[in-house]
């Protein structure tokens, strides 16, 4: 099972107070109020999708577009990323 505080501890890192800014952490990943409520307190696990959105938010990255993925590939010393999705942890598993 995925730990339920991982949001919590997300929320921390980008520097959000949780009980005053749960609503605009949320909303970075498009979610409601209620869910990212739910999430925070347990109730919810975050999905891969949820979780990759994390990632790239913390690590500034912007909305995927074909002018951006120009940047992205130049970023990554010029090599498109190999992951696929079997190269990922399953939803639901830490990996």
């Amino acid at each position: 099972m995925i730990s339920t505080n991982d949001f919590r501890t997300w929320i921390a890192r980008m520097g959000f107070n949780e009980k005053k800014q749960l609503s605009v952490a949320g909303g970075l990943l498009d979610m409601k109020r209620f869910t990212a409520s739910e999430t925070a307190n347990g109730r919810r696990e975050l999905t891969q999708v949820e979780r990759l959105a994390m990632s790239a938010i913390r690590a500034g990255l912007h909305p995927w577009t074909p002018a951006y993925d120009a940047s992205l590939v130049a970023a990554s010393a010029g090599t498109p990323s190999a992951t696929v999705k079997s190269d990922l942890p399953a939803e639901g598993t830490q990996g």
